[in-house]
């Protein structure tokens, strides 16, 4: 806690606000890697933040290529929207991008940041280098219970618009208090608290509705996937047909819920070290050019 008794996070980052044109502003964290080294864009998941996803990342990826991390509009400190779309948030990601001068980068996404990450590779091939996706699929609906149980959530979303706006944000601390929060620190609480109630429903519509399947085999650049076996978020089935969708891509599984992403980074990093590898960054980054030889995987460090 601090003296304010706002709550203490981790160590993170310098970042800064900065100015999309025609968006708004947004809050960027951003560290440079190894000169001459590639950059890593991190795309969030749903309901989180960049710094509550990837806050461990943030120091070993450094080691290997400058990375670029911000909130999802809608979420944390990111742009502000009046109905979340998962395209407008590809195109934040280039406008960010654009903003910074960054002509090339990896994409590397978490669940729902998986989904931004295949539709900005689709939007602008020419500008991402490679994909590694982790937790993530093709399509999130799944089948059964868990296809009708997410069909409620365009309903709800619905519902939410109808409700006034101090009604909602008090159901969303309900939720996060006891249900989405009950075992995480008061600082990963605050930080979902900073999205807005009615955009993460709207989010949930959008994951609902999304489908890469019938064109993920397209992107032409390399692809790495993380696949967390046992994962109850996006179970194995729906990552395990994001594998057999894209056909050539080099898989990296341990087993592991959503969050070990954080609660066991130690098994996320390893998975991560070597996808990264996979894509064209390697461990001891060097300048990158076509005719560099490929990369070769070598062990998990944090």
């Amino acid at each position: 806690m601090s003296g304010s008794g706002a709550p203490v996070g981790p160590s993170l980052p310098p970042g800064e606000f900065i100015d999309l044109p025609g968006r708004g502003r947004v809050f960027v964290r951003r560290t440079e890697g190894p000169p001459g080294s590639p950059t890593v864009v991190l795309l969030h998941g749903w309901t989180v933040t960049a710094d509550l996803n990837w806050y461990p990342a943030f120091e070993p990826l450094s080691e290997r290529a400058s990375v670029v991390a911000f909130d999802h509009r809608g979420h944390g400190l990111g742009l502000a929207t009046r109905r979340f779309r998962l395209s407008e948030c590809a195109d934040d990601v280039l406008a960010v991008v654009d903003a910074l001068g960054i002509d090339r980068f990896v994409a590397v996404g978490y669940s729902m940041g998986g989904a931004i990450a295949q539709l900005v590779a689709r939007a602008a091939p020419n500008r991402i280098s490679g994909l590694v996706l982790g937790a993530t699929a093709t399509s999130f609906r799944g089948r059964g219970w868990r296809a009708i149980r997410f069909s409620l959530l365009p309903v709800v979303a619905a519902a939410s618009r109808l409700a006034p706006v101090k009604l909602r944000y008090w159901g969303w601390e309900q939720t996060v208090f006891n249900v989405i929060g009950t075992n995480i620190g008061r600082w990963a609480q605050a930080e979902i608290l900073k999205g807005d109630p009615q955009a993460l429903l709207d989010a949930g519509t959008e994951l609902f509705n999304f489908d890469s399947s019938g064109w993920i085999a397209e992107l032409p650049m390399p692809i790495a996937q993380i696949r967390t076996l046992g994962d109850q978020v996006v179970p194995d089935e729906l990552q395990l047909e994001l594998t057999g969708a894209v056909g050539e891509t080099n898989a990296f599984s341990y087993r592991g819920g959503h969050a070990s992403v954080v609660t066991d980074f130690d098994s996320f990093w390893g998975c991560t070290h070597k996808a990264l590898d996979a894509v064209g960054i390697p461990a001891q980054s060097r300048p990158q050019s076509r005719s560099s030889s490929d990369p070769s995987p070598s062990g998990a460090s944090r």
